[in-house]
């Protein structure tokens, strides 16, 4: 099977609810190396590279990664998918694989699989809303990446991707069925956008004592010692910035 794709994780230190939560601790390194070590585990993916800003706040990651030889690209801080691009035509890439640097426990295997589907049905994108949030990602080719680039009335709001993709009347979108029963638990969150989040994330990382070990048991634990959890573990929905964020292409009203 031809591929050539790629992992890019998109990660910046400006946050507003959970300050530099890219660099909090998790087994003793920073949440953004864990995460990175983890996606290591891909097969199918051939690169990871970190995203982030040119803006100086930034600088403090770019550093990070070159200690740790990852690439790292930096672009607009407003303008993620010209981010994605650039890395993509940096390595050639034909497929990019979204991940957001706040879910340590975005899962490899979902990644592999969702890799070999996309390219087998020749998809512009392919997304999977069976797992938990936060251990989900996106794969999207760069043609659909240049595409929507090249024609969304506010590229600045380019982080809001999955709005963007997820239209069949534009891009041929491919959704994913997990197969893994173990894993298919899309009510929990294990994203890291809080105080109580990381808190949670925590929790789970310090039972294991590592950096690897499989989604599918980070679930039972979480499962089997539900109280020991605060309310966050559980995703809520909320559709507000759906409602405020123009992810509309130029040649629509």
């Amino acid at each position: 099977m031809e591929n050539n794709t790629i992992i890019l994780i998109a990660v910046r230190l400006k946050s507003n609810r959970l300050k530099k939560k890219a660099l909090l601790e998790l087994c003793n390194i920073p949440l953004i190396l864990a995460l990175t070590q983890r996606l290591q585990k891909s097969v199918n993916a051939s690169n990871i590279v970190w995203c982030t800003s040119i803006n100086p706040q930034d600088d403090e990651l770019y550093f990070l990664a070159k200690k740790n030889d990852i690439p790292c690209v930096r672009g607009a801080e407003n303008d993620v998918i010209s981010r994605f691009i650039k890395a993509g035509d940096l390595f050639k890439a034909k497929n990019v694989i979204r991940v957001t640097g706040d879910n340590p426990l975005t899962d490899s295997k979902l990644i592999d699989l969702m890799i070999e589907d996309h390219i087998i049905k020749k998809a512009d994108y392919t997304f999977c809303e069976d797992l938990p949030i936060g251990s989900r990602s996106e794969v999207i080719s760069i043609d659909a990446l240049k595409f929507s680039h090249k024609n969304l009335q506010e590229p600045e709001n380019s982080e809001y991707m999955t709005w963007m993709f997820n239209r069949k009347d534009i891009y041929k979108v491919n959704k994913y069925i997990s197969k893994n029963k173990k894993v298919n638990f899309p009510n929990l969150n294990l994203s890291v956008d809080t105080h109580q989040e990381y808190n949670n994330i925590k929790k789970i990382f310090n039972f294991f004592n590592k950096i690897h070990f499989d989604l599918e048991y980070a679930i039972e634990f979480i499962n089997n010692n539900i109280h020991i959890f605060n309310d966050q573990i559980y995703y809520k929905i909320n559709n507000s910035k759906n409602n405020i964020i123009n992810v509309k292409y130029r040649f629509e009203k």
